[in-house]
Order: C-alpha cells, then sequence, then structure tokens
C-alpha cells in the first residue's frame, strides 16, 4: 500500500516556543492512523501544519512533509486552498461553532456544495429531512447531526484522499459517538481514503484504526499498530494511559493516573518528571527514536531493551 502522506522531522513553533518537535509519521492510503495524547500535547498544531493553517506567528521546519509526492512547505497559500478544496478534508472538533449562528444550515451547506446530489448526499447519513427544513438554524440541530453534516462538506461531497478528524466526537453522547464512528468508517471502505484520526480517547483508537501514535510535549514518543500499543506498550506514558483505561480496570479498584504536572520538563526526556522509570540518564539526554519491530518508541529503557 502506497504512502500518502510522508511527514520527516517536523518542528512547529508559536513565536519561538515548540509546539510539535521533530515528529516523523507515514500514512497509507485507505489507513486509519490514531494520534492521542493529552492536552497541549501537540496534535491539533501537527494537523494544522499538514493543512496550511497555522496562525500568524507560527513557523514551521520539516526535513519533508509530502503529500501524494507534493512537498506542502513549497506550494503557495493558493495552491494550499485548492489542495484543502479537493483532496484533503476535515472535521473539526466542534461542530457548533464551525457553522454560522446566524444563517439556515441548509444555505450554508449550499455555500460549499449546491449540486443536485445533495439531498442523496444527506441521505446517506440520515438527514434527508434537512431539506425540508430550509429556514432552521444551527441551534436547531443536535450536535450528532451538525457532526454528520460536516462529514457530509468534508468527505462525501469533496470525497477527499485524506481525511483529518479533530476530535469529532468529544462532545458527543456514547450512542450518537458510535453513529458518527460506524459512518467514518463506512466512509473509509467505500472512497479508500487515508484519515489522520485526532483523540484523547484510547477506546476510540481501538476500535476503528490501523496504527496509533503517541504525543507527549510536542514528540512522538511511540507509534505501532493498535495491536503492539494496546498489547506490548514500550514508553512510560503509553503505558500509564492505557492503565487508565475503565475497561482495564478490575471492579472495586482506583483508575491509574499520571502523576506529577505535564509543564514541567527536563534537559532530556520531557517525560522523566512523571516517570515511575525515570532514571539519571532521562534527566539528561533527550531520547531518541528507536525501531523495535513494528514500533517506533523514544524511550531511554526501551533501547536497553532492544
Amino acid at each position: 500500500m502506497a504512502d500518502l502522506l510522508t511527514i520527516a522531522d517536523l518542528d512547529v513553533a508559536y513565536s519561538g516556543r515548540p509546539a510539535v518537535r521533530g515528529v516523523s509519521l507515514t500514512l497509507r492510503r485507505g489507513e486509519i492512523l490514531g494520534l492521542v495524547g493529552e492536552s497541549g500535547s501537540g496534535k491539533t498544531s501537527l494537523c494544522s501544519a499538514i493543512t496550511g493553517v497555522l496562525p500568524a506567528g507560527a513557523s514551521v521546519r520539516a526535513a519533508g512533509l509530502r503529500f501524494d509526492g507534493r512537498e506542502l512547505t513549497e506550494l503557495s497559500h493558493e495552491e494550499m486552498r485548492r489542495l484543502r478544496a479537493s483532496r484533503i478534508g476535515l472535521v473539526p472538533q466542534r461542530p457548533m461553532t464551525s457553522l454560522s449562528p446566524s444563517s439556515p444550515v441548509l444555505r450554508q451547506l449550499r455555500w460549499y456544495h449546491d449540486g443536485p446530489d445533495l439531498a442523496d448526499l444527506l441521505g446517506q447519513v440520515g438527514l434527508r429531512a434537512v431539506i425540508d427544513r430550509p429556514r432552521d438554524h444551527p441551534h436547531r440541530f443536535s450536535g450528532g447531526q451538525l457532526q454528520r453534516l460536516l462529514i457530509v462538506l468534508a468527505a462525501l461531497a469533496r470525497k477527499p484522499d485524506l481525511l483529518i478528524a479533530d476530535e469529532p466526537t468529544t462532545t458527543l453522547d456514547a450512542t450518537v459517538q458510535a453513529q458518527v464512528l460506524r459512518l467514518l468508517l463506512d466512509l473509509r471502505d467505500r472512497l479508500g481514503l487515508a484519515m489522520l484520526y485526532v483523540t484523547h480517547d484510547l477506546a476510540v483508537v481501538a476500535q476503528i484504526c490501523d496504527r496509533v501514535g503517541v504525543m507527549y510535549a510536542g514528540r512522538l514518543v511511540e507509534s505501532g499498530t493498535v495491536d503492539q500499543i494496546f498489547t506490548a506498550p514500550r514508553h512510560p506514558y503509553t503505558r500509564a494511559l492505557l492503565a487508565a483505561l475503565p475497561g482495564r480496570t478490575e471492579p472495586g479498584r482506583r483508575l491509574g493516573t499520571i502523576p506529577g504536572d505535564a509543564r514541567a520538563r527536563s534537559a532530556g526526556c520531557a517525560f522523566a518528571p512523571r516517570c515511575p522509570d525515570a532514571f539519571a540518564r532521562c534527566g539528561e539526554e533527550e531520547p531518541m527514536p528507536i525501531t523495535i519491530g513494528a514500533d517506533v518508541v523514544r524511550c531511554h529503557r526501551a533501547e536497553e531493551d532492544a
């Protein structure tokens, strides 16, 4: 399966403060890559660098940021705009704030897609009734309905090669979340698109992703297949995240937590101040990525094991 997206040693900084540091990953056609990590780990900044929508003052440096053979850092603003309008789709985190509150939903849909197949596209996500509600504004729809409307615009209407879903189910209840996840999987199967699924929910990753990347303090600290990450995680941060899953906790026992402050840093590994396995080298030397089977991990302990 060919690589669609290749990122090599990507850095993103805001006014000189790093948000993404040395991230390298690949995404193949038809593959779903889950990107997990707590708030502030750099997930959204990574997605913004891919789509070219970083705010003014942000800086991007990469050894390579290639989409289907094209180097994205060399494209003009207009070329990136055309790419986003056709081949890269984005499903944002909060659908209510992604639509204008002062215009009817149907009118907004037609701003972006006014083709004769709009009713059919809405029918594919169970929202054909929107056609019969031409004057209803966003507040008249549920969060799940609005999220499916955005999927219509981002995926069905455009049929992109890459879909970036930035925590698309965070604000939804469990039933609607399951509906949206089934819809995304169906789109992957029907359209053959690749998907970068950003989330903090490892349970969702286990349901829909093929591979997963774990981010901490701007670094990609571990990446591998879903099976490998969930059965034999090598980075202490990955193990701590998994230990906090309710399904992995015995009845009557407290959920696992990660002690310390995420803002704490050391001269070496960023996770060292919170890591139960840290030793002297961890606080002094930044671990380099090492490959162990299908896994890539940044950890001195993993290096010793390898």
